[in-house]
C-alpha cells in the first residue's frame, strides 16, 4: 500500500473520530438541556380525577394529588386516625368547579402550588348521577384530547359521593386511586364485574353494534370493624376504616347514558359471552343435597359466536368451553367414580347457563342494549345485511333469539379423592 493511501486512510479514520464525537456531544447536550424539561418536585402528580355535575349545569372535578412530602417522610398507608395521620396522609384532593372540565382545572392553577399533571392518572371515576342525567358527552372530550392522558387509564362509575370515595383511608396501598387500580388488576380472581380503559370505552361509545359498560366502584360497611366499643388500640395504630372500596357489578349505557347496571352474577354472565372470563370460583349445588355448595375454581374458558339469520329472525348462539378444578366441598363426593365428575360437569354447564341467560334477560328486555357484541358478530358474518340491519339494531337487538351451549371440563379433584369423614360412635 503506498504512502499517500495510508495518509488518506489516517485522515478519514480522524474524521469519523471527530463526527461520531460531535454527534455524540449534540445528543447529551439535548438530553441535558430539554426546553420542557420539570422535576418532579415541581409537578402535582394527579392520581385520580374524579366527575360529578353541580349546580347550574356546571361540572365539579375532584383531583387526587400525591403529596410527596408526606411520602417523604415515611407516611403510612393512608389518612390516619389522629391529628398527625392527617397531617402526614401521602395524598391530598382538590375540588374545584367550572363550566367545562378544562375551566376547573386551569382554575385550580389559583391553590394549588404545583402544576398539575395527569400522565400518571390511573383511574377517571364518573359520578351515577351525572351519566345517568347528563351523559358522557360532555365530559369525555376533555380526557379524549388532552395528550397527556393515557388511554389505558381505568374509566369507572362510582356510587355514592365521590369526595368520601376518594378519601376512603387505607393501610396497605399509598393513596385510595392505587387501591381502587390495585383491585382492578385483581379482577381475574372473580370475574364478577366488567371494566374498561378509557380507549376501549370510548370505541364501545362510537361503535354502531355494542354499546359502552364498565365497573360500578363504592363504599360498603367493614364488616373488620370490632363490634365491641371497648376493643382497644395501642398508641400511634391506626384502626380499622367504617368502610372499604369495593368493585361492585358493571354500569350498562344507552349511547352516552347509563341506563342502569347488572350485578356480579349478571356480570359474570357478560363476561361469559364476550370470551373475557379467565378465573373466578362456580358454585354449584351438591348432587346429592341441593341446599350445600361446591365450589370450583375456574382455570379457563372460550367462547364462539354464531349468528345466523332465516326468514328475517336472526339467531345467535353462544358456545362457551370451561375448564375447572374442584376447589372445595361441603359434602363427601366419592370421586373415584366417572359418573360423579360427569354429574358435576353437568351442574357446572348448567350454572354457566344460568348465569349468561340473566345477563342476557336484564340486557335485552330490561335496558334493550347490546353489551354483548352481537350486532358486531352479525356485522362479520353479513356484511350486506348489516348496512341496513345497523340502522335499527336498537330494535332489532331485544328480539334476537339466543340459545346457549357450554361444554365443561373437571381437570383436577385435588390432592384428595375422597374427603375425611368424622368416626360414627
Amino acid at each position: 500500500m503506498s504512502r499517500n493511501n495510508c495518509h488518506m486512510m489516517k485522515i478519514n479514520m480522524i474524521i469519523k473520530i471527530i463526527v461520531l464525537g460531535l454527534l455524540l456531544l449534540g445528543v447529551m447536550i439535548t438530553q441535558a438541556a430539554c426546553w420542557d424539561h420539570r422535576e418532579v418536585e415541581q409537578l402535582g402528580i394527579v392520581m385520580a380525577t374524579g366527575v360529578e355535575s353541580a349546580a347550574g349545569g356546571r361540572v365539579r372535578i375532584i383531583m387526587q394529588n400525591v403529596n410527596p412530602t408526606a411520602l417523604g417522610k415515611g407516611a403510612g398507608g393512608g389518612g390516619g386516625g389522629g391529628p398527625m395521620g392527617a397531617a402526614n396522609k401521602p395524598y391530598r384532593n382538590r375540588s374545584i368547579e367550572g363550566d367545562t372540565i378544562s375551566e376547573a382545572i386551569r382554575d385550580a392553577s389559583r391553590e394549588a402550588p404545583r402544576q398539575l399533571f395527569f400522565a400518571h392518572n390511573q383511574v377517571i371515576i364518573l359520578s351515577e348521577e351525572l351519566v345517568r342525567k347528563r351523559g358522557l358527552q360532555e365530559v369525555v372530550d376533555f380526557f379524549q384530547r388532552d395528550p397527556h392522558m393515557r388511554r389505558t387509564t381505568w374509566i369507572i362509575v362510582g356510587r355514592g359521593d365521590l369526595a368520601s370515595l376518594l378519601d376512603e383511608p387505607g393501610q396497605l396501598e399509598t393513596t385510595p386511586a392505587q387501591r381502587i387500580d390495585s383491585i382492578i388488576d385483581q379482577r381475574d380472581r372473580t370475574s364478577e364485574y366488567a371494566v374498561q380503559r378509557i380507549g376501549d370505552f370510548l370505541e364501545l361509545l362510537e361503535s354502531e353494534s355494542t354499546q359502552p359498560f364498565t365497573a360500578v366502584v363504592e363504599t360498603i360497611p367493614n364488616l373488620a370493624v370490632p363490634k365491641d366499643p371497648r376493643h382497644g388500640m395501642s398508641i400511634g395504630q391506626i384502626p380499622e376504616p367504617p368502610e372499604i372500596i369495593r368493585l361492585n357489578g358493571t354500569a350498562v349505557f344507552r349511547r352516552d347514558k347509563m341506563v342502569g347496571w347488572l350485578s356480579q352474577y349478571e356480570s359474570r354472565g357478560l363476561l361469559w359471552v364476550r370470551g373475557e372470563v379467565k378465573g373466578g370460583i362456580l358454585e354449584i349445588p351438591s348432587p346429592d343435597k341441593e341446599t350445600i355448595s361446591i365450589a370450583l375454581e375456574i382455570l379457563r374458558s372460550k367462547t364462539k359466536l354464531q349468528p345466523e339469520i332465516r326468514n328475517g329472525q336472526i339467531y345467535i348462539t353462544v358456545s362457551v368451553r370451561e375448564e375447572s378444578n374442584l376447589e372445595e366441598t361441603l359434602v363427601p363426593l366419592d370421586l373415584t367414580k366417572p359418573e360423579t365428575i360427569k354429574k358435576l360437569e353437568e351442574l357446572q354447564a348448567e350454572a354457566i347457563r344460568k348465569e349468561i341467560e340473566s345477563a342476557l334477560a336484564k340486557a335485552q328486555q330490561e335496558y334493550g342494549v347490546d353489551v354483548f357484541g352481537f350486532g358486531e358478530a352479525v356485522h362479520r358474518k353479513y356484511p350486506g345485511e348489516w348496512k341496513e340491519m345497523k340502522k335499527m339494531w336498537p330494535e332489532l337487538f331485544p328480539g334476537v333469539q339466543v340459545q346457549v351451549q357450554v361444554e365443561t371440563k373437571i381437570r383436577r379433584t385435588g390432592l384428595v379423592t375422597k374427603p375425611v369423614e368424622p368416626m360414627q360412635w
